[in-house]
């Protein structure tokens, strides 16, 4: 469904476009999205799964229906307009999946699901075009078959990603081919084959970097560098289909950073607790207990994530890395409570 479709949306939309313009370029305290892990049960085994799903982590909660539908009506007063449905894998219970963006009331939102592929089939894809999906976000690490099924843990999950895209094309919502990338493979020839590889295709390139998160959490050297950054940047502006949350996608040089969206997107577990970011497994409250306005108020209070920072909080800024997210112990099911890990000093004044 394209977004033109949806007039709440273009509404929402256009609040946050002028906003980001008289702010010089910046996200500020804008708010964008949601990210939502529906359930942490999957099928693969990814060696870099931020939610420790191949361990097991918590993969029987579920949030109730109904709260996820308060929860979309709390988005929606505050102008929220972009709703990721994480996992785990949302497809292994499709049931479960399709009641929940009747819940959300699809129309008000730019709805988009992130997989791994495996369970998206033609039917499925023309299924969530009809429930109102916009895009469909595929994860896929290599145009090496063997090297992306390695990785993550299933033979033929290669394939089955690469088909996923296909199916979602077909069906009218806009593929997006996910690709994280780190110091590790930054320059590698495979992942400019990926970016080629996209563009043929006439799909979105999503680029997450890598974090020290989950299965990952001590491996800092993972974390791109300045030269990495840099090359990436000259990938964007080659391929002219590159997105990453931190760039400003509203930039014609494309070049402009838009800023850390900590808070700006908020996480929300199946749990209830809402963290900063996916990867900033730092608990700002939890929507049993307070709104999403409270909630977000109270994070945008802190300086790390109010005031504006160049720096990806959680896959660039080593300092605030070393000292916030490797501490032991800590997950998206056990996160660090901001009021117990921040002192005065760490508020805005």
């Amino acid at each position: 469904m394209p977004i033109l479709a949806k007039p709440r949306v273009v509404e929402k939309f256009k609040s946050f476009l002028d906003y980001v313009r008289k702010n010089d370029g910046k996200i500020g305290t804008k708010q964008r999205g949601l990210d939502m892990n529906l359930n942490n049960a999957c099928n693969l085994r990814c060696k870099h799964c931020f939610t420790n799903s191949p361990a097991g982590d918590h993969v029987k909660e579920l949030l109730p229906i109904e709260k996820i539908a308060d929860i979309a009506n709390q988005a929606d007063e505050l102008g929220i307009f972009e709703w990721d449905l994480q996992g785990g894998e949302l497809m292994l219970r499709p049931e479960m999946l399709f009641e929940v963006l009747e819940a959300i009331g699809t129309q008000r939102f730019y709805v988009y699901l992130t997989t791994n592929g495996t369970n998206m089939d033609a039917a499925m894809a023309e299924h969530l075009a009809a429930a109102g999906v916009n895009r469909v976000s595929v994860s896929i690490d290599s145009m090496e078959e063997a090297v992306h099924d390695s990785f993550r843990g299933k033979e033929g999950s290669w394939k089955q990603a690469i088909a996923a895209l296909e199916h979602v094309k077909e069906a009218g919502m806009s593929p997006y081919l996910n690709i994280t990338v780190g110091h590790y493979n930054a320059f590698s020839e495979d992942i400019e084959k990926l970016f080629e590889y996209s563009k043929l295709k006439g799909y979105t390139t999503l680029v997450n970097v890598a974090t020290p998160a989950g299965m990952w959490q001590k491996m800092s050297e993972i974390m791109v560098d300045e030269a990495d950054k840099a090359h990436l940047i000259e990938l964007r502006k080659k391929y002219k289909n590159v997105l990453r949350n931190i760039w400003n996608p509203f930039n014609r040089n494309d070049e402009a950073i838009l800023g850390c969206n900590t808070v700006n997107r908020l996480y929300i577990t199946p749990l209830g607790d809402v963290l900063a970011c996916p990867y900033v497994h730092i608990k700002l409250g939890n929507v049993f207990e307070q709104s999403l306005k409270e909630i977000a108020d109270f994070g945008f209070s802190i300086k790390y994530f109010g005031e504006h920072s160049a720096l990806c909080l959680a896959g660039e800024d080593k300092e605030f890395v070393g000292k916030y997210l490797q501490r032991e112990g800590t997950s998206i099911f056990k996160p660090m409570d901001a009021r117990e890990i921040f002192t005065k000093d760490d508020f805005r004044s």
